[in-house]
């Protein structure tokens, strides 16, 4: 019970940080070992299990990279509130109709002209393990919300 409870505590603090900062960057491992960073546009919460949800492509090269090392880092910045969030987890394709229903936003029409009818369109699910913050102009150590040793109690 505690540990839930603590999850949803860790889950909404990581909700209200990074509330209002609509598009985020998400860096995956290429296959040379190289860091490979990319926008990407925030349509969803993080949701009740602390995993954070992009749209994409299938075919995408980011998909590849994340087949082959699941490991990446979402980061996002809000500079007018000396707001800095970086998550580390690892990611995964969803290509499952009724969570592509669940998640579509109309905002989403820009890039997926046929909605969820769109060839190749998928989900990317980030299972959150860490996210580093700093949250005031004075603030040089990060704070941390740690998910993972919630997940191995």
């Amino acid at each position: 019970m505690a540990n839930s409870q603590e999850h949803n505590q860790k889950t909404q603090q990581l909700r209200t940080l990074i509330k209002d900062i609509d598009n985020a960057m998400l860096t995956t491992v290429d296959d040379d070992g190289s860091l490979h960073s990319r926008p990407m546009s925030i349509f969803s919460d993080i949701d009740a299990d602390g995993k954070l949800w992009f749209f994409t492509f299938a075919d995408s090269h980011k998909v590849l990279e994340i087949q082959r090392r699941q490991q990446v880092n979402v980061s996002f910045s809000s500079p007018d509130q000396q707001r800095y969030i970086s998550i580390s987890g690892t990611a995964e394709l969803v290509r499952d109709r009724n969570k592509l229903q669940e998640k579509w936003q109309p905002e989403l029409q820009t890039w997926f002209h046929q909605g969820i009818d769109e060839p190749n369109i998928a989900l990317l699910k980030v299972n959150i393990t860490k996210a580093d913050y700093w949250e005031s102009p004075s603030s040089f150590r990060p704070q941390t919300i740690s998910f993972l040793e919630l997940s191995h109690r």
